[in-house]
């Protein structure tokens, strides 16, 4: 008898666990909708943002138009323009991204906010707001060289980006409207009020697999100032619509993309007011972009 006790305690800790839990099990998270596989483009943002803490770095190059032919290695010789930037995911919806410029030394920062990314009838939908201000420490008037920083180098923009998806999440597509203030740092020079430009960028990138796509990307300007230094329409047209379209190779957390362009411009308040020249055999210049998340 002593034995059966002995055991039925020892076998009690077991029949205690074994007994049914009837608590709710949680329900499984949702993963956030994610459309496009990087936070930009080769010279656009898209919708997506960087997960809390992680990084992200960017290299740009665009080199002289091809037509300097073999002399000038198609390009490749010189002189470049380029970018380099950093961002931080300060939250799941959050990123604050540093780049600079060699135009000027423009000096942009900007914080980007996930709004929304749903399924609406089986179409996807993510969108975005970003905002960001630039000083182009280097501005050069004529002659004359600013203080590196003078007020009227600041400018500020605000861009809203919309992304969809289509044919199998191969397809997808963006639109980028953007506002820039003091979009002609130059203005107060000829004595005239600080400009503004607003401009519609575009952009269709088609997913062979997660490695190899193809994209083109394209944007006017639909109001205010478009390069023109008069500002008038009797005066010739100083910018042209942005161009650009090329390859994208995904690697790992790198995105390497190789491309053709008529706009050496970076920055997005430069970039924005348009091409220095029209998309033409004379004028298409090699350009490279490499992104890296950390």
């Amino acid at each position: 008898m002593l034995m059966i006790r002995v055991g039925m305690i020892l076998l009690l800790p077991l029949l205690l666990g074994a007994q049914p839990s009837w608590k709710r099990a949680k329900a499984p998270q949702k993963a956030p909708l994610s459309l496009f596989h990087s936070s930009q483009l080769a010279n656009l943002p898209t919708a997506e943002t960087l997960k809390k803490g992680d990084f992200f770095y960017e290299i740009s190059h665009r080199f002289s138009p091809l037509s300097t032919g073999y002399d000038g290695l198609y390009g490749i010789d010189g002189p470049v323009n380029m970018r380099t930037a950093l961002a931080y995911g300060l939250t799941q919806n959050w990123m604050i991204t540093l780049g600079r410029s060699n135009i000027q030394d423009n000096l942009d920062i900007r914080i980007k906010y996930k709004i929304m990314a749903e399924r609406y009838a089986e179409v996807p939908l993510a969108m975005a707001v970003e905002a960001g201000y630039a000083l182009n420490s280097e501005a050069l008037s004529g002659l004359n060289k600013r203080d590196a920083l003078d007020p009227n180098s600041f400018q500020y923009y605000v861009r809203f980006i919309a992304n969809t998806m289509f044919l199998d999440n191969k397809l997808g597509i963006g639109l980028t409207p953007v506002w820039i203030y003091n979009s002609f740092i130059f203005a107060n020079d000829y004595d005239q009020q600080p400009k503004y430009t607003f401009a519609l960028p575009v952009y269709v990138q088609y997913f062979f697999n997660r490695m190899w796509s193809v994209f083109v990307e394209s944007g006017s300007v639909l109001g205010g100032w478009n390069g023109n230094i008069h500002y008038d329409a009797s005066s010739e047209r100083a910018s042209h619509p942005s161009w650009a379209g090329g390859l994208a190779l995904e690697t790992g957390g790198h995105v390497f993309y190789l491309f053709l362009t008529n706009n050496r411009r970076l920055n997005p308040t430069q970039y924005h007011i348009g091409a220095e020249h029209a998309f033409n055999a004379d004028n298409i210049v090699f350009a490279f972009g490499i992104t890296r998340e950390l």
